[in-house]
């Protein structure tokens, strides 16, 4: 038990979300250990007059990031102080529409940036859990993009 968690101490991450610059904080309850970042780059390729292939690199996408998991629908010893399910989907639930404020924490991983939810998913697992998937991808304000206005 104690392995466990100092396991999941050492290997996990913990994934906080906040709304309204801070007005509302929601941890995720459990991240699961295999949690994928995706950060694409544009890039367009050419081809010469001469028929060689010739790569224009642009600009970083948005990063996007999936979370598969679930919610307990019950407080489990080795998760500790949690929100149970139906807490978490309310939260997402209300928030879906809105700007959200993602800070990831790990001992390899930090990331801290606006994005927008979406895709949100989730079913009931026969043991009350709630099963969930939920795609978040950064959001960039158009208000704060240098530059001149006309």
């Amino acid at each position: 038990m104690i392995s466990n968690v100092v396991n999941y101490i050492l290997k996990g991450m913990e994934i906080y979300f906040s709304v309204d610059n801070n007005k509302e904080i929601f941890r995720l309850p459990y991240v699961p250990p295999d949690v994928e970042f995706e950060s694409p780059l544009d890039f367009e390729v050419f081809e010469t007059t001469s028929g060689k292939l010739l790569t224009l690199i642009g600009e970083t996408g948005l990063k996007t990031l999936t979370i598969d998991s679930f919610f307990p629908s019950k407080f489990y010893s080795w998760l500790g102080n949690i929100t149970l399910a139906p807490l978490c989907i309310d939260f997402f639930e209300r928030n879906r529409n809105k700007k959200l404020r993602i800070v990831i924490v790990s001992l390899s991983i930090r990331e801290n940036m606006e994005c927008i939810i979406t895709n949100f998913k989730y079913s009931k697992k026969h043991n009350g859990d709630i099963k969930y998937s939920l795609s978040i991808q950064e959001y960039i304000d158009p208000n704060k993009i240098g530059g001149s206005s006309a």
